[in-house]
């Protein structure tokens, strides 16, 4: 095995202030979908309207506890937040639109939020109805024999 390292690639301006200008996109476009204003923002996270444009603007990204909150914030993590190839999760199956649907309610309130839980609850109670009324994908299906005539 050779013991030599491999150099590294050298980061210029350039590709610091293309990676910047990538995560200011990014963070304008969770404070737009999330219905915020630049001075909204600021407030819930504690700094001043000017430290989100600034971020925005591509110049300067948030120190790393500043970059928990705007995660925690966006419900998005930290690697989407800045740029990073993100493994889907296996788990999660819902699509961003139903996601930012799902959002739009909440912010309608109390009560659009609790039919929402009802429709679902319902939806799924009969999901689950049809779905145990189904063969098992791959089982074959018993004959029931016939009756004996006496």
């Amino acid at each position: 095995m050779s013991s030599a390292k491999r150099p590294r690639p050298k980061r210029t301006a350039r590709t610091a202030d293309a990676a910047a200008e990538g995560f200011g996109a990014r963070l304008a476009a969770l404070r737009s979908a999330a219905a915020l204003t630049q001075r909204e923002l600021a407030a819930r996270l504690g700094v001043s309207r000017r430290q989100i444009a600034y971020y925005e603007s591509g110049e300067g990204r948030p120190p790393g506890a500043l970059l928990g909150l705007l995660a925690d914030l966006f419900q998005v993590s930290t690697d989407a937040l800045l740029g990073r190839a993100v493994a889907p999760d296996a788990a999660g199956r819902l699509s961003r639109v139903a996601l930012g649907h799902l959002r739009r309610i909440e912010r309608m309130g109390v009560d659009a939020c609790r039919r929402l839980e009802s429709t679902l609850e319902h939806f799924v109670a009969q999901e689950g109805r049809r779905g145990s009324r189904r063969p098992a994908a791959g089982a074959a299906r018993k004959r029931k024999a016939p009756a004996r005539r006496r």
